[in-house]
């Protein structure tokens, strides 16, 4: 009886543990941008300093898809407004056919930059269909801003 106890509590901890390291290795640790939708540009005031590493994996709660493509994503860094520097890489794959999906976080490993010179004191995020002859929605798009 002792035994299986353990193992129950034993089995609960390791789960524990793996959904901590999950969450841990894609979620935001310097913010996150939420997208209302596709092709519409946001702006968020968060500042990186010059040669911090950033990373951008996407986030949806759900999707809904026809055929296969990719959500582009376009990461502008700027200070006073002006761009500073600039990204855009393939974020999350829609593989071929129609489909769903819920609860997914997908990371490219492309889907990276260094904050140049000077920082930066605000960052614009945009996400595109690649082929826009497919079709896809989304519900709580976001882009996690990993450093």
């Amino acid at each position: 009886m002792r035994n299986a106890a353990n193992r129950g509590r034993t089995r609960a901890v390791v789960a524990a543990l793996a959904v901590g390291a999950l969450l841990s290795c894609l979620g935001p640790t310097a913010g996150q941008v939420d997208l209302p939708g596709l092709d519409v540009p946001v702006e968020k005031a968060i500042s990186f300093p010059a040669g911090k590493e950033l990373a951008f994996p996407v986030h949806a709660d759900r999707y809904e898809h026809s055929g296969g493509n990719h959500v582009r994503i376009e990461v502008t860094l700027l200070r006073g407004g002006a761009p500073v520097g600039s990204m855009a890489c393939d974020g999350f794959e829609l593989e071929g056919g129609a489909g769903c999906g819920s609860g997914a976080t997908h990371m490219n490993s492309s889907c990276s930059m260094t904050v140049p010179a000077g920082g930066s004191d605000a960052i614009r995020v945009v996400a595109r269909l690649a082929n826009r002859e497919s079709s896809a929605s989304f519900e709580g798009l976001s882009v996690y801003i990993r450093d």
